[in-house]
């Protein structure tokens, strides 16, 4: 497959509505809109991130880029291919160049299968090797993970859950991806392993100049490992940008609340910010509007009637919010 000019993977008004039953004795239907018009490109070698709190939509973005599930609407393109509309041969190529790395490394290892079979399974599948070749694969895969040979010999409950995050890792190269999306891949984890892990991926990163979706609640985290950054709150995007921008001067409220939540070395450098009373909003029935309205210390009429639009505020800088509608506008100090 050739490469097509410009972004590697390019989303375009991604949506996806879950149903779910809620209430007792006699549950109802309700739907739950996961994505609401989620659009960003990621380039070749780059580390984008996706932020928010939970359940605000981030890994439904993975699953429906990746096809494992169906987005209701939106368009998926990854190297010129539409990926929504492949079809089966189509489709089997683009396992082999799109990966991705889960959150939980225990779960995501079959505790029946040794490491060698978790590795080589996808080598035998994709034709990448046959015979003895897979095994001398497999232990080229858990020497770039920094993992001895022997490990191949073993069983995923034998390892620490560093090590099975890396044979994780290991398992998403096998194909020779060009993109991998991360799933959360260090909230499970120490915090003293969670930096090997991300030093591990950026060499990944720059050695086969790997593109990453790297999906997280923490900012701190993905500002040693990412380029750009896209939060996201209920199902929407609030703002983009350059990690370096977004971390010394975030625009979107709730990414400033990102920001001052986020664990900094000198509790005395943390940024206080007043929230409005109240929980927040269920995704089950969230707020007309701008959806974060409800908690915003800036919060005008307009916010609580009209859907902020996603707009470029500076060159590689967009951002969702009334604040920065008119000309010079900003947020308030």
């Amino acid at each position: 497959m050739s490469q097509a000019p410009g972004p590697l993977l390019e989303v375009k008004d991604l949506a996806k509505t879950f149903k779910a039953r809620r209430g007792w004795p006699v549950p109802k239907i309700v739907s739950v809109r996961a994505l609401d018009g989620v659009s960003f490109s990621v380039a070749r070698g780059e580390a984008l991130g996706i932020v928010g709190e939970s359940g605000c939509g981030k890994s439904t973005v993975a699953r429906a880029c990746l096809r494992l599930i169906a987005p209701d609407a939106g368009d998926v393109r990854f190297d010129g291919v539409d990926v929504i509309a492949a079809g089966s041969s189509a489709l089997r190529e683009l396992r082999r160049r799109l990966q991705i790395v889960f959150q939980d490394p225990a779960s995501a290892l079959d505790p029946r299968q040794r490491i060698a079979d978790a590795l080589g399974e996808p080598i035998r599948v994709h034709r990448i090797a046959k015979g003895k070749e897979v095994a001398r694969t497999v232990e080229r895969l858990l020497d770039e993970v920094g993992l001895p040979p022997t490990a191949a010999r073993r069983y995923p409950h034998e390892f620490s859950g560093g090590q099975r995050q890396r044979i994780g890792i290991a398992r998403a190269l096998a194909l020779g991806p060009d993109l991998i999306f991360a799933d959360e891949p260090v909230s499970a984890l120490d915090v003293s392993v969670q930096a090997q892990i991300l030093v591990l991926l950026d060499q990944l990163r720059q050695r086969r100049r790997l593109a990453f979706v790297f999906i997280s609640h923490d900012l701190g985290v993905v500002r040693h490992f990412c380029q750009r950054v896209v939060v996201m709150y209920l199902g929407r995007i609030v703002e983009e940008g350059l990690v370096p921008a977004i971390f010394e001067e975030p625009l979107h409220p709730y990414t400033r609340l990102l920001k001052a939540s986020s664990p900094v070395p000198d509790p005395d450098a943390a940024v206080a910010m007043n929230l409005q009373e109240g929980e927040p909003p269920s995704p089950v029935d969230p707020p007309p509007g701008c959806h974060f309205h409800p908690r915003c210390p800036f919060v005008m009429e307009r916010c609580r009637l009209v859907t902020p639009v996603l707009q470029e505020v500076s060159p590689g800088r967009r951002v969702a919010c009334h604040l920065f509608d008119g000309p010079g506008q900003s947020v308030p100090n």
